[in-house]
């Protein structure tokens, strides 16, 4: 597998440039994807490398959303489809593709084992401030779930 040195936003590929213009494209610009994986611990150096980065995890979880699909169509989607590989950050080769169907799964525990919840709320809070109109509510609204969620009465 190759290292990438530049992101394929980094790159002149004519594909980035529709990807911007693209609803998904869009999406992603909204998000603080960087932030977020940012969240995370860096990856180790042993054992095989990752398919996708710290920021790339965080998008196939937004791609999961958003797509509302199983986890296999969206590791088939993911391996077809140029945009969702840009989402993600990662840019199959033509002799690339993921056969590992449980890797949302996989990303989706890791994230949970290794990020903190309230942090990644406060990150998206503060990028998304100008358009939410009542933060405080909101930050309440989560507070008190996180609280009856973990201490049911």
């Amino acid at each position: 597998m190759q290292q990438e040195i530049f992101q394929p936003q980094d790159t002149f590929d004519p594909k980035w440039y529709i990807f911007k213009n693209l609803e998904i494209g869009k999406l992603y610009a909204s998000l603080p994807i960087a932030d977020l994986g940012k969240c995370l611990p860096p990856p180790e150096s042993q054992g095989a490398p990752r398919w996708l980065s710290n920021q790339g995890m965080f998008g196939l979880m937004f791609l999961k959303h958003y797509l509302n699909c199983s986890d296999k169509k969206l590791i088939e989607r993911f391996n077809t489809d140029w945009s969702l590989q840009f989402f993600c950050q990662k840019v199959l080769g033509p002799d690339q593709y993921i056969k590992d169907m449980n890797l949302p799964s996989r990303v989706r525990s890791y994230i949970s084992t290794h990020a903190d919840l309230n942090q990644l709320q406060a990150i998206l809070l503060t990028h998304w401030k100008g358009d939410i109109e009542n933060t405080i509510n909101l930050m309440s609204y989560y507070l008190f779930a996180n609280i009856s969620i973990s201490n049911p009465l």
